[in-house]
Order: C-alpha cells, then sequence, then structure tokens
C-alpha cells in the first residue's frame, strides 16, 4: 500500500509539471520531450526530477539530449553521458557533462567537447557556451578545423561567435594551413571568410618568406594581407617595414607606405621612402617619396637620394641599384650629383651618368659619365669620361684647372691620390710664394700636353707631370691675361655640393640659363 501511494505522488507531481511547463512554454522554460524513466529524487535540496534513457529537452530554439539527467526546479540541467545540445539545427555541441541554466540560458560542457558548425569543428576540454548571445568560451586550450580552407586554428583563450562565426583568440594563438603558419598573442578569425585580424604581435610563415605586425589583417584564401602597426616582411635576406604594409601572396608583392624601409642584408644596402614596393619571384623594388639609399662603404656609409630608386636582381643573383632624377649623394670624404646614377654588387661599379660632379676634399670633378669602381668597400679607381674637367681653389677668386677627353683617378685610404688626364690635355696652374709667413699668388702656369699626370695630397695638387712635348707658357700674375685663367668648359659648381647627409634632400636652385625669364 505504501509503495502504491509513492507512485502516485510522484505520478501526481510528474502531470503537475508536465501542466506548468506546457502552459509555461511561451514564458521558456526549460521543456521534456522525452525520457524512458522519470524519478523525483527526494534527496536532493531543492528537489529535482531524474530522467534516464533517451533524454530530451528543448528550451526555444536550444533542444538538449543525453542519456541521463537532473531537472531542478529553477529550470536548471546537470546532463550526463553522449550529451548534445543543438541550436538553429546548425550549431551542435558534444560532450560528457552538460550543467545548463535555464535562467540565463547559459550551459557549461566539460569532457571531449566538440562545437560544430557549418564549416567550423572545435575541440576541447570544457566549454561555456550563451544560447542568448550564441557565444562560446574556453580557457584551457582549443583546437579548431576550418573545413572551408584547410586551417586549423589553436590557442589557449578563445570566444566564438557563433553567430557571425568568427573566433577571437589570445595567449598561444596559431593557424596552420595548407599556406603557411600564423603564430600570435591575439587575433580574431571569420570562419566564413578566412579572415584573420591581428590584435597584437604576429608572425606568418610562408615558406622563405616571414611577416611581422602587431595590428593588421590576412587573407588565408587569396593570400593578401594589410600590416598597419610595425609591420614587417622578410624573405631571402631582405626586409620590408613600413607604417602601412600590404603583401599579396599570389603576385608576390609588398608594398609599403610611410617610413619605408627595404634593407639587404646580403649586399649591405638600405632603402628609405614614403611609398616603396617589392617583387619576391623578380627580385626588383622601387622606392620614391623622399627616397634615400645607404650604402656601406669602408669604415663610413654613402648616403644617396634621388626622386625614384629602383633595385632590382642581375643574372649572376647580385643585386643592382638604379637612381633616376636629381641624383645627390654625401660621404665624410666624398660628395656628388648627377641625373642618373647605377650600382651593381657583382662588379661593384658606380656609374654616374648625367651632368655628373664629383667632389673629393678640395677637388672637383666633372665630365660626361663616371665610373667609381669599389674593392671591398672602398672607393679604388676613378674613371672620368667625355670633357673630363679637374678644379680645386687656388685663392679666394682663382682655381686651378686640368682638363682632358679622359681622367683616371687613384684613392688610397678613402682619399684621391694620383690622377692621370689623356686626351688633349690642358692645365691652369697658380703659383705661390710665401713670404714673411705669408702665402700669396704669384704667377699663372698655362700647359698644353697629351697627357698629364697630378699628385694630390690632403685635397692639394702636390706634384704635376707633363707628357709628349708639353707647351708652357708661365705669366706673372700681373701679366696673366684674363682669359687664360680659366679653361673652355669650367663650371665651379660648389653651391650643388651637399654638405651633410639632411643636405641630400635639398634641391638646388636652377642655373640661372635654366631659370624662365
Amino acid at each position: 500500500m505504501y509503495k502504491g501511494l509513492l507512485l502516485l505522488l510522484v505520478a501526481l507531481q510528474t502531470g503537475a509539471a508536465l501542466a506548468q511547463r506546457d502552459g509555461a512554454k511561451s514564458a521558456g522554460h526549460v521543456e521534456i520531450l522525452n525520457a524512458d524513466r522519470w524519478e523525483f529524487d527526494k534527496h536532493v535540496a531543492t528537489g529535482a526530477q531524474r530522467l534516464l534513457g533517451h533524454v530530451r529537452f528543448r528550451q526555444e530554439n536550444a533542444t538538449m539530449a543525453c542519456d541521463s539527467a537532473y531537472l531542478y526546479k529553477n529550470d536548471r540541467v546537470k546532463a550526463f553521458g553522449h550529451v548534445e545540445l543543438v541550436q538553429d539545427d546548425t550549431l551542435r555541441i558534444t560532450g560528457d557533462l552538460l550543467d545548463y541554466n535555464g535562467a540565463t540560458r547559459t550551459a557549461r560542457m566539460t569532457g571531449q567537447v566538440r562545437l560544430t558548425d557549418p564549416g567550423t569543428e572545435l575541440s576541447t576540454d570544457a566549454l561555456d557556451y550563451s544560447v542568448k548571445t550564441n557565444t562560446a568560451k574556453y580557457a584551457a586550450g582549443a583546437r579548431i578545423e576550418s573545413r572551408r580552407d584547410g586551417n586549423i586554428l589553436a590557442s589557449r583563450k578563445g570566444v566564438y561567435d557563433a553567430a557571425k562565426r568568427i573566433f577571437t583568440f589570445s595567449d598561444s594563438v596559431s593557424i596552420t594551413g595548407p599556406n603557411g603558419l600564423i603564430t600570435g598573442d591575439s587575433l580574431r578569425y571569420a570562419t566564413a571568410s578566412g579572415m584573420a585580424e591581428f590584435l597584437g604581435p604576429t608572425w606568418i610563415t610562408q615558406g622563405d618568406t616571414r611577416m611581422y605586425c602587431e595590428r593588421g589583417s590576412y587573407h588565408s584564401p587569396t593570400g593578401k594581407g594589410r600590416f598597419t602597426r610595425a609591420g614587417r616582411i622578410e624573405s631571402k635576406g631582405q626586409f620590408l617595414t613600413g607604417d602601412s604594409l600590404h603583401y599579396d601572396r599570389g603576385a608576390e608583392q609588398g608594398d609599403g607606405w610611410g617610413h619605408v624601409t627595404l634593407t639587404d642584408t646580403a649586399n649591405g644596402l638600405m632603402v628609405r621612402g614614403q611609398r616603396g614596393t617589392h617583387a619576391q619571384a623578380t627580385g626588383r623594388s622601387m622606392m620614391t617619396g623622399r627616397a634615400e639609399l645607404v650604402m656601406a662603404m669602408g669604415n663610413d656609409s654613402l648616403f644617396l637620394h634621388a626622386d625614384t630608386l629602383y633595385g632590382m636582381r642581375d643574372h649572376t643573383g647580385g643585386r643592382r641599384v638604379l637612381a633616376r632624377r636629381n641624383v645627390r649623394f654625401f660621404k665624410p670624404d666624398m660628395q656628388g650629383v648627377c641625373d642618373t646614377m647605377a650600382y651593381a654588387t657583382a662588379d661593384s661599379l658606380v656609374r654616374l651618368n648625367g651632368h655628373p660632379f664629383l667632389w673629393s676634399m678640395q677637388d672637383q670633378l666633372s665630365g660626361d659619365t663616371m665610373r667609381i669602381q669599389l674593392a671591398h668597400g672602398r672607393a679604388q679607381t676613378l674613371l672620368v669620361l667625355g670633357n673630363a674637367f679637374l678644379i680645386s681653389q687656388a685663392d679666394s677668386s682663382r682655381f686651378n684647372q686640368v682638363s682632358g677627353s679622359t681622367m683616371t683617378g687613384h684613392f688610397s685610404g678613402d682619399e684621391l691620390k694620383q690622377l692621370i688626364t689623356e686626351g688633349n690635355a690642358r692645365t691652369v696652374y697658380f703659383t705661390r710664394e710665401k713670404k714673411d709667413s705669408v702665402e700669396r699668388t704669384t704667377g699663372l702656369n698655362r700647359v698644353d700636353c697629351s697627357g698629364i699626370t697630378v699628385g694630390l695630397d690632403s685635397g692639394k695638387v702636390s706634384t704635376v707631370a707633363f707628357t709628349t712635348q708639353p707647351s708652357a707658357t708661365l705669366y706673372p700674375l700681373a701679366n696673366a691675361p684674363v682669359e687664360e685663367q680659366q679653361l673652355e668648359g669650367f663650371r665651379w659648381n660648389a653651391a650643388a655640393r651637399p654638405t651633410d647627409r639632411e643636405d641630400i634632400f635639398r634641391v638646388p636652385e636652377p642655373a640661372p640659363a635654366d631659370r624662365a625669364p
């Protein structure tokens, strides 16, 4: 009789509970859909219904299934064994144990947890999920497989917005896929599009190419990246940095804006500017906007500016650099200007074209074209071709001059020591005498011959030697004809000479003949 009364009491309580839930469905309570056995556990302080076998619940757009469960009066559910939570028939979470709060519509799933939705599967040991906001959180590590692009994602902590299909990862983040590896501190990833947004220090590795940034984005399917803070692209000893960088994996090209630097460690070259681009496949690069080339030479560096700087790879695997328009360069012991400059690492030859002027100490050299041969990063020889001209200041108003068809100069310790002039060689040389500790100009020596060899010491002419029947005339200074004091083609261009590194960016005043009337 006692057992019968107990069964009747359980039945009445169960019926009342069903009637209450059926009547309160619109209020969003947890609804029991199925169970093989249904018991009331009087030993649970708050009172609970125990459901066994093929248990199924529903609350609004979410359903739950398990082997067994406790349902409490406050809409709390504890589910055990083969637990499953499904929302909107698209998102599915499985695990060993579920603690569900119907009042807040939040769930905690533990034990071999799997979250799947179209194109994505997440695996972890513990997961917190909000049915109301469609967000999942984990804090003990997870692995995510994106089937759309074949990427495997992992992090220590993460949040998944299931409605937007966006992951926000933090702590030991990695994305491994067919197109490379991404590792970082914090990033956001959209599974639907394959777009990764970087929120902290991040590395991207693709074969020989490595990229770094602290803010930016990368589209894995197309391989296009945009880096807006501390961006850097590395490839085969070359580094591209800038305030903003864009990278295109398909084109194998990086573009930079604002404080752009391209460094070639293998060849000791660095290029700076405001707008730059580098193509990895061809090895071609370009820099504009306050463009500057920095090239190691001996114990110093040469700083060169031009409107546009180009870099390219030659057939030997070396680098060629081309500077175009308004070229100006500075080195403590050598300065120059020209229209275009070319440098090749294969033969260490610098070529100056288009009205080149070169200054070394007190000497100015000019000609149609110039060639400077480097050895171990130092100037070794100089070749001036066509209308070669050397000028050095004798006093405040007079200039020593040598001209000819070609000039060959030899350097020692970064200093021009000897200059050999050939082909219709001519010179104007002012003699000086020292009397009573005062040195003054006393005469003019005018010589024509086939060749002249000038010895230099600290930029000053120390010796002059003439070859092949020189024709010479020595004038006292008072009797020196004015027309003999300057050779044809004389042009003292000291105003264009760069005075320091910053001065290479100065725009020289045009010559009077070049000015508009």
